[in-house]
């Protein structure tokens, strides 16, 4: 039978990301998430698959996915030992990728961002405290409050001279 990483981790208690990089640990993937390559060793347990939405142009829409005899569970080593080394392995690589990521978000706003520029502040100067936040939050709402106020007091000033007018025209 054919199974995703998916459904093969979930037979061992992993999910497809701590999937794959079992399969890696144990030589039948290469490469990184997102751009595994099977191996010369993995190449007799895979197969390939496809999905298509069945449209054609613009709105064609598919993939092509991996697909493993079930037969390989019995070559790699499911221990719970190397299980749990898998678990945190995977883990360790997500920070890793998420920290990277970050990494080059900062860069490319220190670069791009006319605040960074102009200023040259760097993250925690352009944080806002909590006081800070309570103060610009009562501001906006005064202004705004005061607004309607003064919004409300000019529309009953027009209503009141209209109605002025309206008399002084009957008197006449």
């Amino acid at each position: 039978m054919s199974l995703s990483a998916k459904q093969l981790g979930e037979k061992i208690g992993l999910n497809a990301q701590e999937m794959n990089t079992l399969l890696k640990e144990e030589g039948y993937l290469s490469g990184e998430p997102g751009n595994y390559n099977v191996t010369a060793t993995g190449d007799s347990y895979v197969s390939e698959k496809s999905w298509s939405n069945g449209y054609g142009g613009y709105a064609a829409r598919g993939y092509s996915y991996s697909v493993w005899d079930e037969s390989i569970l019995d070559r790699l080593d499911t221990s719970n030992e190397n299980l749990k080394i898998i678990r945190e392995k995977t883990s360790l690589e997500r920070k890793n990728r998420r920290a990277e990521k970050e990494k080059r978000s900062q860069e490319y706003w220190q670069a791009h961002s006319p605040l960074y520029k102009k200023n040259n502040v760097n993250e925690e100067q352009l944080e806002i405290s909590g006081t800070e936040l309570i103060i610009g939050i009562g501001i906006v709402a005064g202004v705004s409050y005061l607004t309607y106020l003064g919004y409300s007091k000019i529309k009953n000033m027009y209503i009141k001279h209209k109605h002025k007018k309206e008399i002084q025209s009957r008197q006449d």
